[in-house]
């Protein structure tokens, strides 16, 4: 949605449509994952979910309708070695066309398959997928290096299981530094699940998307729109512009925070042991400091458990 000529506003609350709950990572018994799909289907529609996506590594899963309100998106886990930035994997979803993977014969491991990220991209946009970069802060990534890659929809702002496992699952310094260099990219939180004992590593990360129904396409087209807000507990009920100020409501929290580049961001906290459920961020604070101008602006919302959920970013041209 685009408010005027410098405001730029992916608005899913005020989109057509309904909320749809889903995770958009997740391995089964077909690559490295202990659970086999049925047993996956169980657990996330036991759970409210309404759509996962499969996504095994280097095995495309196929898109389907497997109960009433609730449907399986096509999706893969790609992984390899970038010459320029190192390790890297990318999740595909939505695959209308075969998927070329012939760069994988020969190289049965991450470390002999050095492929460079773009020529990844390209062969998953070639079979019609959205394509987003998946735990940059697990897989080491430096922000830097991801400036020139284009053809993303955006990365993991949340991956539960890296985070469970390896305690790097939040990767919001890597989004927000691409966001600050104008690189219009969505938040996406995400399971990464491989159901192995020990150590729960689904219902970790989500999305809740709003789209014209419960399809394939509409899923879709409403992650590649930014329609969605990405979470690990709490509620985005609303976010809107009132006249110069950004308002959001959520479900009960400890915080919430407005983030913008550099100095252009606000913490709201509540009282020592009480809650908010709303907030607001006078546009009046985004006026130039120095050379440095707000570039955009996300919300992120914290419960008492600890819990996030991030709204995807609201952008505003360098000259506002």
């Amino acid at each position: 949605m685009t408010l005027d000529t410098n405001i730029h506003f992916a608005d899913p609350f005020s989109a057509p449509g309904q909320w749809y709950k889903g995770n958009l990572h997740t391995h089964s018994t077909l690559s490295d994952g202990d659970f086999t799909p049925g047993r996956i289907t169980r657990w996330y529609r036991e759970r409210g979910y309404h759509f996962v996506a499969l996504t095994d590594h280097r095995i495309v899963s196929e898109a389907r309708a497997v109960a009433d309100k609730f449907i399986y998106l096509s999706g893969v886990e790609l992984d390899a070695v970038d010459p320029a930035i190192g390790l890297y994997h990318l999740v595909g979803l939505g695959f209308t066309r075969p998927l070329d993977l012939s760069c994988y014969v020969g190289k049965p491991t991450t470390a002999e398959a050095v492929i460079e990220i773009r020529e990844m991209i390209d062969r998953l946009h070639a079979a019609g997928a959205l394509v987003f970069l998946a735990h940059p802060y697990w897989s080491g990534g430096m922000s830097k290096d991801l400036l020139e890659v284009e053809g993303l929809a955006g990365l993991e702002v949340w991956n539960g299981s890296c985070e469970v496992w390896d305690c790097k699952g939040l990767s919001a310094v890597h989004w927000d530094d691409l966001l600050a260099a104008d690189r219009r990219l969505w938040g996406f939180g995400t399971d990464d699940c491989h159901w192995r004992p020990g150590r729960e590593d689904a219902g970790l990360g989500w999305v809740w998307v709003k789209a014209r129904e419960l399809t394939q396409a509409a899923i879709l087209a409403a992650l590649a729109q930014g329609h969605f807000y990405a979470s690990s507990g709490p509620q985005i009920h609303d976010l809107r512009l009132e006249g110069r100020e950004l308002h959001v409501r959520c479900s009960p929290a400890v915080a919430i925070d407005f983030v913008g580049n550099g100095p252009f961001s606000r913490r709201v906290v509540a009282r020592p042991g009480a809650t908010i459920t709303e907030a607001s961020y006078p546009l009046a604070e985004r006026q130039p400091l120095g050379r440095q101008t707000c570039r955009y602006v996300r919300v992120a919302c914290l419960d008492a458990q600890g819990c996030w959920a991030w709204s995807n970013p609201i952008f505003f041209d360098p000259k506002v």
